[in-house]
Formats: C-alpha cells, sequence, structure tokens
C-alpha cells in the first residue's frame, strides 16, 4: 500500500467517526414535561424557546385526562429557575405555535432532568370557538329579548343622560388627572421611599402582631367603657364646662388683684427658697417640739415649761459684731443659766451690766 492510499484512508476513517459522533451519537440532554389544560396547535418538533430564541424541540404530545403533557428536549447546558412557567405561543394568527419558557434563570435552584411543571404554572392561548362563543352569551345576556331593551340598552341610556352636558367638567376632570400624573411621575423617588417605610412599618407590625392585636383589643375595650359612661362622662364635661366659665368670670373681675397676689406669692416663694437650710431644720425638729409640747400639759389641764438659757450674746449672729467693738459683761459671761430663782438675785444681774452698788 503506497503512502498516499493509506493518508486517504486514515482521512476516510476520522470523518467517519466524527460524522458519527456529530449526527449519530447519543447526546445528554435536558428533558422537562408541562401539563397543559389545552395543547391546540402543539406537536412534535414544535420549537422551544426562552425569550424569543430557541433552545429546544417537542418531543411529544399526550392527553392525560383533563391536561395535556407536553415533553421537551434541550441541550443540558440550559438552565431553568426551579419555579419555571411554559406558555403556548402564537405569534400570528396563521403560524405555527411554539412553547416558551420563562423567567430566565439568573441564580439560585435549578429545574431538574425529568421535572414537571403543573397545570398551575402553564397557560394556553384560548380557540376561537371558544372566544366566539363567549363573546355569544354575553351579548345574549346584555342584549334586547323580545320587548326588554336589554341591560346594555339601559346602561347606555342612563350613560348617555348622565354625562349630557359634562363634556367640560369632563375635560378638567382629565386635565387634573393627568397633572397629578405629572407631579407624581415627578415625586416618584419620594414614593417608592414613602414605599420602603411603609413595607418596612408592615414588617415591624408583624413581628409584633400580638402586641398589636392587644392595643386594638384595649382600644376595643376602652371604647367600650366610654360608651357605657357616656351618660357619666357628659355631666363631667357639663360641670368642667361650668367651672370654667365661673373662673373665667372671676378672673374678669379680679384680674388685676390676682396679677398682685401672684406677684407677693412668687416672692414669698423666692424668700422660702433663699430659707431651704433653716426651713428644713425646722421640719426636722417641729415634730419634736410638737410631742414636748404636748407631753406639757399635766393633767390638771396646766402648761410646764423649762427654759435652758446657757449662753451670751457672742453667739448670736445679729450681736457677736457689737461685741467684737464694745466687751460687754454679757459678752464674756458664762450667761443666764436654769433655773432662774423667783424673785431673781439682784446683785449678779448688776455684776452682769457691769454696775455697783
Amino acid at each position: 500500500m503506497s503512502r498516499r492510499t493509506l493518508i486517504a484512508c486514515v482521512v476516510l476513517v476520522a470523518l467517519i467517526t466524527g460524522g458519527w459522533f456529530g449526527v449519530l451519537a447519543p447526546r445528554a440532554d435536558l428533558e422537562i414535561s408541562a401539563d397543559f389544560a389545552l395543547a391546540d396547535g402543539i406537536f412534535p418538533g414544535n420549537r422551544v424557546a426562552i425569550l424569543g430564541v430557541e433552545v429546544g424541540r417537542v418531543e411529544s404530545v399526550q392527553p392525560q385526562g383533563a391536561t395535556v403533557r407536553v415533553r421537551m428536549s434541550m441541550p443540558a447546558d440550559i438552565a431553568l429557575p426551579a419555579d419555571a412557567r411554559a406558555y403556548i405561543m402564537s405569534p400570528a394568527i396563521i403560524s405555527d405555535r411554539y412553547v416558551e419558557l420563562g423567567p430566565a434563570y439568573t441564580g439560585g435552584p435549578r429545574l431538574a432532568d425529568g421535572a414537571v411543571i403543573p397545570v398551575e404554572r402553564t397557560r394556553s392561548p384560548i380557540r376561537f370557538d371558544q372566544l366566539a362563543k363567549s363573546l355569544d352569551a354575553l351579548l345574549s345576556a346584555v342584549g334586547p329579548s323580545g320587548g326588554d331593551p336589554g341591560v346594555l340598552d339601559r346602561l347606555l341610556r342612563s350613560s348617555a343622560a348622565a354625562l349630557d352636558g359634562q363634556g367640560p367638567q369632563i375635560r378638567d376632570a382629565i386635565t387634573n388627572v393627568s397633572r397629578a400624573s405629572e407631579v407624581l411621575a415627578g415625586g416618584s423617588g419620594d414614593l417608592g421611599a414613602l414605599l420602603e417605610n411603609l413595607d418596612r412599618l408592615v414588617q415591624v407590625l408583624v413581628q409584633h402582631r400580638g402586641t398589636v392585636e392587644s392595643l386594638a383589643a384595649s382600644t376595643a375595650q376602652a371604647g367600650a367603657d366610654f360608651q357605657a359612661q357616656q351618660q357619666e362622662i357628659g355631666d363631667a364635661i357639663g360641670k368642667l364646662s361650668n367651672v370654667l366659665v365661673a373662673v373665667d368670670g372671676l378672673l374678669r373681675r379680679h384680674g388685676e388683684q390676682l396679677g398682685g397676689d401672684v406677684g407677693r406669692l412668687a416672692q414669698l416663694t423666692g424668700t422660702l427658697a433663699a430659707r431651704q437650710q433653716e426651713l428644713a431644720e425646722t421640719l426636722d425638729t417641729m415634730p419634736l417640739a410638737m410631742d414636748n409640747f404636748d407631753r406639757a400639759i399635766t393633767e390638771d389641764e396646766r402648761l410646764r415649761l423649762r427654759l435652758n438659757i446657757s449662753a451670751n450674746l457672742s453667739q448670736f449672729d445679729t450681736t457677736a459684731q457689737l461685741c467684737r467693738r464694745l466687751p460687754l459683761p454679757l459678752c464674756t459671761g458664762a450667761g443666764i443659766t436654769n433655773p432662774v430663782p423667783f424673785p431673781p438675785d439682784v446683785e449678779p444681774l448688776r455684776a452682769l451690766l457691769g454696775g455697783g452698788r
């Protein structure tokens, strides 16, 4: 065998092998099925598309009682979302129908090989004869029947009577709606933010549903209580109104006098505020003083008092400055010590005053 003949045989074998793998060899395909209520115009060989782009073919169409199962195949690298839908599309009145799958896969769970799209997620166009029957039934229901002009006739007559002469108003209404639409379009960003805030508010309410229900129940109970006590509340409001009227009259008659009283009251409160320490000391000692005063009354209803006086003038703030300037005996003496004899001894008193015989 010559070299040229050997090369020709090798090329022929390579072409046959490539053709077998390209045409006859089995390929891994993704097969899915979809159940339709109607599958008119769908036959084996019809195309399958995603977003209008052909990706596969219809393999079989099998009636199954109330539904029709359409089995489709496409390359294994085609991805569809797990909740994919199927639609029978009719691009023109006279044309081959095809199956549209969607939406396009963008991520997440994928539709597995052999999966079935249920009838709840499929749609098919209505037949023309069904559309004609539906229109005929509708027109028969609203159209004339014997001497009855029909619902549609009465509707048209009443609408004409209601709109007669209302053209300018309708025009103004349409203009206002158009302006309002322009305003809404201009504020679309604000509307989006408003909707986002409302969505967050709804989520918060859902998370605190128990609290919201409790608040609603409490509000309902408060409303019921208010309704039950409406008469008493009305009387109280009436009396309060009378009191306010009386207060208004009092202010009108004695407004100036009340103004002066309020000013003097302000001065009094200022004085009391400046004497907080003295007031605190008085409040601390007052209970004990009152208790001692109660005990000073004897059974024969006489008051017994005992004065413990042992001080000189230098111990008082008001006379300390005088004692520093004038060294009087009362400023340095031992003071007066209880008990005080009666009649008093005059000699110690003269000594305290700095006098003589």
